[in-house]
């Protein structure tokens, strides 16, 4: 008996694919980004609610349509334009610094744009010990009389053998310190150099410019290098800015991209000092409502940074946290947040354990 042969059809029948978009699969696609959509919006409408007064982070950049706005608002009467730096102190003896209007406070201002009585041009201190400082309006001493700032209580502390240089100036980020480090390194030739910051100084390096100063120098990591950065937000950045759920996860972002920017900036003065057989100091200083808030904001410290290249690093925040709340208000401005007469002599006290 012969077998039959199997049979399958013609030889050019294909097989029929459902297509993917069918009609029924777009209306669930459809019914799930509406369903997504709304539970969006009651999220926010639920954001709204419980925090009226969100502050919305919005990085300024090249292309922004009120910058020439934002510039002439800005209260520039204490500063004087720097190509590099962005800006430093005007050279008098008042300055009219925006808020809160703190008068008659008396301000050393050398013909570089910063807080010293003398002009590091004509400075011989080849024979002493050189300290190098950099700080943003905490090391400057801002609302403070001359004998009340760090850098004073700093040189009556240490006498005639040392010299301090103060490079810091109001409203710097950490970008502007490290360019000014970079400009005045090697003539200074600093013994030891520290630098302290806050959170925000990290913040302010992602901007061209800070509002009620002007126009500021914009770093970005590129090729393992830093340049200039000029670039504009992308368009989903765009789109997070107006609204509390997007905000919340671009500033997250943000911070991540500021921190990585200054440890790549700390790293680099560190490896500098190291090879002139120095060490780099950091003092990262709390903010007065953080303490108040008992909110440590550990991802700005860089005491990970520190402990890698094994440098002396004072995390202010936990030495005062664990001071009674009700002492806060002795080492801070009422009103301001910035170093009372207290908080700098505390501060100052610290750092001269650490010079040698």
């Amino acid at each position: 008996m012969t077998a039959l042969p199997y049979f399958c059809g013609p030889a050019n029948m294909k097989t029929q694919r459902r297509p993917f978009f069918t009609t029924s699969r777009i209306k669930v696609i459809l019914f799930n980004l509406a369903l997504l959509i709304v539970l969006l919006w009651g999220v926010e409408m639920l954001l709204w609610r419980l925090f009226p007064n969100y502050q919305y982070y919005y990085r300024t950049h090249p292309a922004q349509p009120d910058l020439e706005a934002v510039l002439a608002k800005s209260d520039t009467a204490w500063l004087r334009p720097h190509d590099e730096f962005g800006w430093v102190c005007q050279q008098k003896s008042s300055l009219p610094f925006p808020s809160p209007p703190i008068d008659g406070i008396h301000y050393q201002i050398n013909q570089e744009g910063f807080r010293n009585a003398f002009n590091f041009a004509d400075s011989n201190s080849m024979h002493k010990k050189r300290i190098l400082l950099l700080g943003d309006s905490f090391m400057f001493g801002i609302y403070l009389e001359e004998e009340e700032t760090i850098t004073a209580r700093l040189q009556k502390a240490k006498g005639a053998d040392y010299q301090f240089y103060n490079i810091a100036v109001p409203a710097w980020g950490l970008d502007q310190m490290y360019l000014a480090y970079r400009e005045y390194v090697s003539q200074i030739q600093p013994d030891q150099v520290i630098l302290a910051f806050v959170d925000d100084d990290l913040m302010r390096s992602l901007e061209i410019l800070y509002h009620g100063c002007g126009p500021k120098p914009c770093l970005k990591i590129e090729d393992g290098r830093l340049v200039p950065n000029h670039d504009n937000p992308h368009w989903w950045e765009y789109l997070c800015w107006n609204n509390q759920i997007g905000n919340r996860f671009l500033r997250m972002h943000y911070q991540r991209k500021a921190r990585r920017l200054a440890r790549f900036m700390l790293t680099d003065i560190i490896k500098r000092e190291l090879t002139q057989g120095r060490q780099l100091a950091l003092v990262r200083i709390p903010a007065w409502v953080d303490l108040e808030a008992k909110v440590s904001r550990k991802r700005f410290s860089m005491s990970d940074l520190a402990m890698e290249y094994q440098l002396p690093y004072l995390e202010l925040y936990d030495t005062l946290a664990a001071l009674p709340p009700a002492t806060y208000s002795e080492y801070y401005l009422p009103d301001d947040g910035h170093f009372s007469a207290a908080g700098a002599s505390m501060l100052a006290d610290y750092l001269d354990d650490w010079i040698e």
